[in-house]
């Protein structure tokens, strides 16, 4: 699948909405300090945790690399898109 957001896209985001499988979020990165992901969630585990994939696999870091992340983690759903 192609990749939904392009470099130099802007995205809104809604700390508040509640994402479920298929919604895509931002999250804090959980080894590079600052960083944040924008990410699709696959899935919700059992303790809550969070599997995030990318649209392009084979380009994308994702939950398959660094493991699930927390609740805490996310930062929100993204529910707005503006196009470079």
């Amino acid at each position: 699948m192609l990749p939904v957001l392009k470099s130099g896209d802007t995205v809104l985001i809604n700390p508040r909405a509640k994402a479920e499988p298929g919604d895509i979020v931002a999250a804090h990165h959980p080894y590079i300090g600052k960083t944040k992901l924008i990410k699709r969630i696959d899935s919700i585990d059992s303790q809550g945790r969070f599997i995030l994939v990318g649209d392009n696999p084979s380009e994308s870091t994702d939950s398959r690399s660094f493991g699930s992340l927390a609740k805490d983690d996310i930062l929100g759903k993204v529910v707005c898109r503006f196009k470079a």
